[in-house]
């Protein structure tokens, strides 16, 4: 079941590839009303403390499957489903400390009805979560 939130408290963790740190994992649940199709997501900004990283350089998990932002920009047959958290891989050699960090996120998607001049629409969300050792 999905928390009320968009970032989602369970998940949070970072990423150890071949012994190394190399990033960290948060959960997002859909902020529109409805799914959406993957090509219609414009990324998502993440904020720790003093760190930034822009819309373009989090991977992103749906359906079990890893994409990049160039990816799902032409993906044709994967959706964010209401009901599914996205998976947020955000490439930081050594991750995050151990303890309590405070994550902003902006949530960038289009939608196909509204004109192209108001777009995208961002969602930002603002949570403190906790990097176990």
């Amino acid at each position: 079941m999905l928390e009320r939130e968009l970032i989602q408290n369970r998940g949070v963790r970072n990423v150890v590839e071949d012994g190394v740190v190399t990033g960290f994992q948060f959960r997002l649940r859909m902020p529109n009303y409805r799914g959406l199709w993957a090509s219609l997501i414009e990324g998502v900004d993440v904020e720790v403390g003093d760190l930034r990283w822009d819309r373009d350089v989090p991977l992103w998990t749906l359906q079990g499957r890893r994409f990049t932002l160039a990816e799902l920009r032409v993906s044709r047959d994967v959706r964010w489903q209401l009901d599914e958290a996205a998976t947020i891989t955000v490439p930081h050699l050594g991750g995050l400390a151990p303890g309590v960090h405070d994550l902003r996120v902006g949530i960038a998607l289009r939608a196909p009805y509204i004109p192209a001049e108001f777009q995208p629409s961002v969602f930002p969300a603002a949570r403190k979560v906790t990097i176990l050792p």
